[in-house]
């Protein structure tokens, strides 16, 4: 089984804090890490980690940044034959960590933005041996439109996680078999209000009602687990796992690498979302991201010696 990952780039650099700082307030920090990030670098290891074959189209800039990152692929033993460097700057991001796990992220997308059509086409060939074709906002919608309708053409599946949120064009969803939100990102695309206090079993009566047309909607609501809505089925709730959460930065990513696997590996729903949750909640308990993106073996591991969140909200 094999994904092409419409990548993204960023060199990410964290800040931990007490607690997420007021509108104009200043804080200190008790610790900082740099790493390399980006939802499409995180994913593509993540795949590559739990042991699906990964082809990555993604850009840099001519910069330091940049050449650590085609180390980092070659070190991890991903194809870097995708990889175009454009422009002067890498992507860069700055995030805030909280004692408690939550976080403010905020990203300069750099090389990112200048991907375009013409290197969808210029990968073109990547598709022949490709299961499924992935994508995140942070790259522009050019090139997302020009591998979902190339996925399409060849019987493709395709997945879109619209994060960081801006509005998706409504002839990109079209062309999405699997759309992957959190509850904030489902309320701005489906104009739900009051997410917030919505019980579990408001979640399921609501799916069925959204104006969504393809094969599966999932949506993750952190400490709840994720809700879900697959084609000719009933909506279901999967909880999560109870853990003590020191950084969630990543965690998305790492559910969306573990629904992916499962999906194409032909689990159930249900055990593809208990798994997807695990490999979230794993990247959860440990600060940082690409160190904590798990092998299959790790997430076995961590279903074996752990228990459920408790549903009992439903």
């Amino acid at each position: 089984m094999k994904v092409l990952v419409l990548g993204s780039y960023v060199s990410a650099n964290c800040l931990c804090v007490e607690r997420l700082p007021l509108a104009g307030e200043s804080l200190g920090a008790q610790a900082l890490w740099v790493e390399h990030g980006g939802k499409g670098l995180n994913l593509a290891v993540g795949l590559h980690r739990l042991g699906l074959g990964v082809e990555v189209l993604l850009a840099v800039g001519n910069d330091a940044a940049g050449d650590a990152l085609l180390d980092l692929l070659h070190t991890e033993g991903l194809d870097t034959r995708w990889v175009v460097k454009v422009g002067e700057r890498s992507g860069l991001g700055v995030g805030l960590i909280a004692a408690d796990g939550s976080n403010l992220i905020v990203i300069y997308p750099g090389a990112n933005a200048l991907l375009d059509k013409t290197h969808i086409q210029t990968a073109i060939s990547a598709l022949e041996s490709t299961n499924l074709v992935y994508a995140q906002f942070e790259i522009p919608d050019a090139p997302i439109r020009e591998a979902f309708q190339q996925a399409q053409q060849y019987g493709i599946k395709t997945l879109l996680n619209p994060s960081p949120w801006r509005v998706p064009d409504p002839a990109l969803l079209a062309l999405t078999d699997m759309l992957v939100l959190n509850e904030t990102e489902a309320a701005a695309c489906f104009g739900i209000t009051d997410v917030p206090a919505l019980s579990l079993t408001q979640w399921l009566r609501l799916l069925p009602t959204l104006a969504w047309q393809g094969e599966l909607l999932v949506v993750t609501l952190a400490e709840r687990g994720c809700v879900a809505l697959q084609r000719g089925q009933p909506a279901i709730h999967e909880p999560a796992w109870t853990i003590t959460a020191i950084d969630t930065t990543g965690a998305g990513d790492a559910f969306t690498s573990g629904l992916i696997y499962t999906l194409l590996n032909h689990y159930s729903l249900e055990t593809a979302l208990r798994f997807a949750n695990a490999c979230g909640a794993i990247v959860a308990t440990q600060p940082g991201v690409l160190p904590a993106l798990p092998r299959f073996t790790a997430v076995q591991t961590f279903m074996a010696g752990q228990a459920y969140a408790d549903s009992s909200s439903v």
